[in-house]
């Protein structure tokens, strides 16, 4: 940081990062998707001032007590103030404990490079480091959406996205079997429907169900409706988790969605995320709970191993 930097109280990402003890990635996915704060820009990229470092720690201490990002980055300083001030009557989990900077340099250099073995390393070594949510929405839900707005216009990005698949399907295996109960009761059957080839999303959704001690049945992408119908007869899941990022219209698929969702069984509840929700909307209604977001996902989760109850329940 330059000496006029300083004076005006303005500082570079990775400053801020070490003042808040937020990862960058995280910064930038607070700033992207809730608007957290907006920091100004010069040649060199983001600058944030004394007034963002303040309010970014509030928001880190409020998200370290339990309160989702994505209910508090609209409140204002006062309001997160005395949100931290008021005791939670409820218990809830504890904060979380310091942890080093991540640095998820190599992680994305690993991909970009091909490099197989430094992608499973950094990939071990960021799921030793961090808990399972916070390696799904820091390091892997930023690297989706970097695939999605860049990697496919790019020569080689789709051979990045399959890398990547690769190496999180074999992390979602560690997961089943490192977390999930033996005998639990609750299922839960990951697919995209034929056409949709892109899976970092449910591989993503997958892996954190299994942190949280689900059964997990991980069908892939590409698969046809009949094929997702038998699974789920053969499986016993009581939730069918379906991605949807394919935002353009087929009429064969949104027929094959139609059947799908007239032929599913009464008690098995559809939770659908995705771009393609908003384009399938009408033939996913009024059946499906629509994930419009990653707390919406979490809140699903809560629900199913709190209560189990009925789709369109509300969260306790």
């Amino acid at each position: 940081m330059t000496g006029s930097d300083a004076a005006t109280g303005r500082y570079p990402i990775r400053a801020v990062s070490k003042l808040t003890g937020i990862s960058t990635d995280t910064l930038r996915a607070w700033e992207r998707r809730y608007h957290a704060v907006t920091p100004s820009r010069d040649g060199r990229g983001r600058l944030y001032s004394e007034a963002d470092v303040s309010r970014l720690r509030l928001l880190s201490d409020a998200v370290a007590g339990g309160h989702a990002i994505g209910r508090i980055a609209s409140l204002g300083d006062d309001e997160l103030q005395s949100l931290l001030s008021v005791p939670s009557s409820a218990p809830g989990p504890s904060p979380r404990p310091d942890r080093p900077v991540l640095d998820t340099t190599r992680f994305r250099d690993a991909i970009q490079g091909f490099d197989n073995a430094a992608l499973d390393l950094e990939f071990a070594r960021l799921a030793v480091m961090l808990p399972p949510l916070d390696l799904v929405r820091d390091v892997l839900l930023p690297r989706l959406r970097e695939a999605g707005e860049t990697w496919h216009v790019h020569p080689g990005g789709i051979a990045h996205e399959h890398l990547m698949s690769a190496t999180m399907r074999h992390m979602l295996g560690a997961f089943v079997r490192l977390y999930t109960s033996a005998g639990t009761a609750r299922r839960l059957l990951f697919a995209t429907p034929s056409g949709d080839r892109h899976e970092i999303g449910i591989l993503g959704g997958a892996m954190l169900a299994a942190s949280r001690g689900f059964a997990v049945t991980y069908l892939g992408p590409d698969l046809p409706a009949s094929e997702i119908r038998a699974a789920l007869a053969g499986s016993r899941a009581q939730v069918l988790v379906l991605g949807l990022t394919l935002a353009e219209h087929d009429a064969a698929r949104e027929r094959e969605l139609t059947t799908l969702v007239q032929q599913m069984p009464g008690d098995v509840e559809l939770w659908c995320g995705g771009a393609g929700t908003v384009t399938y909307a009408a033939a996913l209604s009024p059946r499906a709970v629509i994930l419009e977001t990653f707390d919406a996902y979490l809140e699903q989760l809560t629900r199913l191993a709190a209560r189990g109850g009925p789709i369109g329940e509300p969260t306790p």
